[in-house]
């Protein structure tokens, strides 16, 4: 188990990126995104990975129960 905490930013850029998927998520749902990159890079990343028993075949599943609707702001707005 791990948990992490994602500023605003983070959040916004993750729902832009997964906008270009063509998955439609606010900030707050592409939060999840977010809090998986700041996991598992940066410094120490090896080790939380290891620490949490993930490697290259790993899937991780993320959960976004808010669309573009409920937020509409954008990364652009700040």
């Amino acid at each position: 188990d791990a948990a992490v905490a994602v500023g605003d930013a983070d959040s916004a850029r993750a729902a832009g990126d997964l906008a270009a998927l063509g998955v439609a998520s606010g900030p707050c749902g592409a939060a999840s995104l977010a809090g998986l990159r700041a996991a598992l890079s940066g410094p120490d990343a090896g080790e939380r990975r290891t620490a949490l028993g993930l490697g290259p075949s790993s899937v991780a599943v993320l959960l976004s129960t808010e669309g573009t609707a409920a937020n509409p702001r954008t990364a652009t707005d700040d």
